[in-house]
């Protein structure tokens, strides 16, 4: 398998590489040093006591490893608080204890068998564009980036697109590609981490047809016989140090050190017509508006008959919806950049309904 170097550069040579060649995320991955460390979180958030205190409170679960996306691998989670994870963190020999009649997934023994680190990726800590805890990671993108989350109807509320991420020498998060065509970030604040990961174009020699993904750390596998025509991009993320992994690229995190870590997923004007595209956004939202037909009566009054409802699909409901809630946008909207972004969406919206066919009331 041939492999390569993830290039790291300066925020000052991102600014000027990026600024040059906007798609430059998505032809490889890029490692940017340095700007995060102006974040008031860079100190805060490498403190475990302090996170504690401000997120200690919040329920999520731990698992062994972070997912499953490879079918020999087996998994062990447990539900857990914060606050009572960081006590795992600071004294893993205490596991058994600390999650004594708390495993979901396997159990204690079979955590043991497993020899994996538990590891909390499920913390969901904002639900709103506007949330006040951006300030502390503030600018969460480097120039030139900038992000159109906040544009985007619903973005936050249908997914998690922020993770506060913090685990111990040995946690995995195994190879994936994201949903909803977004690019990430994983912003390193302290110890360190190692990436490997996969372009695009080379995903049909990493994953099968049922979905299942390659382990980068077996050295063959049978059920992945083109593995070596594929390209492995790899990489240690160190303390202040930004990777950015764009829209479709398979990656794979192991935990070196001792970590703490914040992870962001955008959508910029280089992928929004991937987002758009993306079935799993419109899936959520098409599965929340069917549970909640009064959404659609608000929405879309007196487009649907109980009988074009039911021939729908989620997905298609959830972008057809999605196109009325973008264009009442656009009516309320004067003008500006909120109004530019929503009429690029609104199209790439149209463009995926033009195959659907279907009958509605005039």
């Amino acid at each position: 398998m041939r492999t390569r170097e993830i290039p790291k550069v300066s925020h000052k040579e991102f600014k000027e590489l990026a600024s040059e060649n906007p798609s430059l995320l998505h032809e490889n991955p890029w490692i940017v040093e340095g700007y995060i460390r102006e974040w008031s979180a860079f100190e805060e958030w490498r403190d475990f006591d302090k996170l504690r205190a401000t997120f200690g409170h919040l329920e999520a679960f731990a698992k062994a490893p972070n997912f499953i996306t490879h079918r020999k691998s087996s998994l062990v989670s447990v539900k857990t608080r914060f606050d009572q994870y960081l006590d795992y963190i600071e004294h893993p020999e205490h596991a058994e204890h600390i999650y004594e009649d708390c495993w979901l997934e396997g159990s204690f023994e079979e955590f043991t068998r497993l020899g994996l680190p538990l590891y909390c990726g499920t913390l969901r800590m904002i639900h709103t564009a506007d949330d006040p805890l951006f300030r502390q990671v503030d600018p969460i993108l480097p120039e030139p980036l900038k992000s159109w989350n906040h544009v985007l109807p619903y973005y936050y509320t249908l997914f998690n697109h922020f993770w506060l991420l913090v685990s111990l020498p040995g946690a995995l998060t195994p190879l994936h590609t994201d949903n909803n065509g977004t690019i990430a970030l994983i912003a390193q604040l302290r110890g360190r981490k190692r990436a490997t990961l996969f372009s695009p174009s080379d995903l049909q020699h990493v994953r099968t047809t049922r979905g299942d993904f390659f382990d980068p750390n077996l050295t063959e596998d049978p059920e992945f016989p083109t593995a070596s025509l594929a390209t492995r991009w790899h990489g240690d993320i160190d303390e202040g140090e930004v990777l950015f992994v764009g829209t479709n690229w398979a990656h794979h995190v192991e935990t070196l050190e001792t970590s703490v870590s914040v992870s962001f997923d955008f959508v910029d004007k280089t992928n929004l017509a991937a987002y758009a595209r993306s079935n799993a956004w419109a899936s959520a939202f098409g599965a929340r508006l069917r549970r909640k037909p009064e959404l659609i009566k608000e929405k879309m009054p007196g487009l649907f008959t109980d009988r074009s409802l039911s021939e729908l699909d989620d997905v298609t409901l959830g972008r057809l919806v999605m196109k009325e809630v973008v264009q009442q946008g656009l009516d309320r909207q004067p003008g500006g950049e909120a109004r530019s972004v929503l009429r690029s969406y609104h199209s790439e919206l149209s463009r995926t309904l033009e195959p659907v066919a279907m009958a509605l009331p005039a």
